[in-house]
């Protein structure tokens, strides 16, 4: 992608910027699907690797007086609407909540005024996996700014429920963040989201007190090390985010068009067996040195309690569990790497993922969109993203912020940048009605009968999933 950028200097054309292109913010009942205005520094436009062209790439000093005083004075504006009152809301996972209350405390204070009240309830009512669906669902009694996953993305434009990135920060989001984050943050040349976080995906966390770095590169023999050891290594294959890698691995095509809100996904193939018959062939050590389900507990509970118990010595997982990893087995004894090779059909093959981005959506639906979108801008801002990473060790999109040095250096990085050519974007390869059919009985199987699972058997079981995906395509 070549993406050209016009730095506005002259404070005065600025703040003219500032001023016109404030109407952008509002998203209106189309769902911001209306090609964005041009602003009056040019036509700089970028193209995404979809093939999609993203219009005017100006980059606004967003931080500076002149503009921070024309965006208070379009709050107050929106805000003397409703008696000079603001109330948004903000939903964020669970794991976040503290976080996010932090950083909109910040921006409170950086957008204060004696002109209105400010006041953002952060809650985690609907977390990034669930947002969007609530959105759709139901946009008038949705958050007015949600975080969520960019898969998400596609369906809350058809439904008109996302607005278009606001026009004064279209520039700055295009520009400052890394290519493959924009691109899934726009739909047909339209930018939609603010990217936030580049590890919607996962790779190995491991112990090096167990493992050495060049030790975690067959999961066959990690189980083995471990099992030796008295521990664990996890891979949750009842669980259709991490067990769809092995179909990847086994070169099976699972495609959504967001046109028609329908999956496919071509399981019940000879390629589909193959990665059936590997996940039972790992399962066979379930309790020997493998781990494959987090029972009641979930993932992230899991994962912790291993690693603060002693009794795992790897885990698939990503950043977001980075932080309590480090707490549980000290920093110094935390390695991370791509996933591991699996017994694939007689060959040891690379584990694929799934890959993708946390991003920030505005409610086409808000009261106060022009205020949501100055707050969606800033929670994903370079400043904010740093700060992100430094609390919740959450690898950022700005590319100014990834060449932190403290960021460079954090092995998660290295491990997200190597397992990213067999990582599959979540956004062109599954949408809501894949999650629905429970493509996870291939590993609720497996692991309940310790991998001992027929041929006959598995393609059953995966003939039966692409029913469910072929019905509710045709609903």
């Amino acid at each position: 992608m070549v993406r050209k950028t016009k730095r506005v200097l002259a404070l005065a054309l600025t703040a003219m910027m500032a001023t016109s292109a404030l109407a952008g913010c509002a998203g209106g009942s189309d769902g911001g699907t209306q090609n964005s205005s041009q602003a009056p520094t040019g036509n700089n436009s970028a193209t995404t690797s979809g093939g999609d062209v993203v219009s005017d790439v100006s980059v606004v000093d967003v931080d500076s007086d002149s503009v921070k005083q024309k965006l208070i004075s379009a709050i107050a504006s929106e805000a003397a609407k409703t008696n000079n009152e603001i109330k948004i809301t903000l939903w964020c996972s669970s794991d976040d909540r503290s976080f996010e209350k932090k950083l909109v405390e910040d921006f409170k204070k950086e957008y204060a005024s004696d002109q209105y009240t400010l006041d953002v309830d952060v809650n985690s009512s609907y977390g990034e996996d669930k947002a969007g669906g609530k959105i759709i669902e139901s946009p008038g009694d949705g958050a007015d700014v949600f975080n969520m996953a960019d898969d998400q993305i596609s369906t809350l434009v058809t439904a008109g429920a996302i607005a278009k990135v606001g026009d004064i920060f279209k520039g700055n989001v295009v520009a400052n963040n890394t290519e493959d984050s924009v691109s899934a943050c726009t739909v047909n040349g339209t930018t939609y989201a603010y990217p936030k976080t580049s590890d919607n995906g996962y790779f190995m966390y491991y112990d090096k007190r167990v493992f050495g770095d060049d030790e975690v590169g067959n999961l066959d023999e990690m189980i083995k090390k471990a099992s030796e050891n008295g521990k664990s290594v996890y891979l949750n294959v009842t669980g259709p985010w991490y067990m769809t890698g092995f179909f990847f691995t086994a070169g099976c095509d699972i495609t959504y068009d967001v046109t028609t809100d329908t999956q496919v996904a071509t399981f019940n193939t000879p390629e589909g067996l193959k990665a059936a018959k590997a996940i039972c062939h790992i399962s066979e050590s379930e309790g020997k040195g493998f781990s494959g389900t987090p029972g009641t507990l979930g993932d992230n509970a899991y994962v912790q309690q291993g690693f603060e118990d002693g009794t795992l010595a790897a885990a698939v997982i990503g950043t977001w569990e980075g932080p309590v990893i480090k707490a549980a087995i000290g920093e110094e004894n935390v390695g991370a790497a791509k996933l591991p090779t699996v017994l694939m059909d007689g060959k040891q093959e690379q584990l694929h993922s799934f890959g993708g981005y946390k991003v920030v959506g505005v409610n086409t639906h808000s009261q106060y969109p022009t205020t949501s979108h100055i707050l969606a801008y800033y929670l994903t801002k370079e400043s904010s993203q740093l700060s992100r990473y430094n609390e919740r060790g959450l690898i950022p999109t700005n590319n100014k912020a990834l060449e932190d040095e403290t960021v460079n250096a954090d092995p998660a990085r290295k491990a997200i940048q190597e397992q990213a050519p067999y990582a599959h974007q979540q956004g062109t390869s599954v949408g809501g009605t894949y999650w629905a059919v429970n493509p996870q009985t291939v590993g609720t199987e497996a692991i309940s009968n310790k991998g001992n699972l027929s041929d006959d058997k598995l393609n059953e079981i995966l003939k039966n999933i692409v029913t469910q995906i072929d019905s509710a395509k045709k609903s």
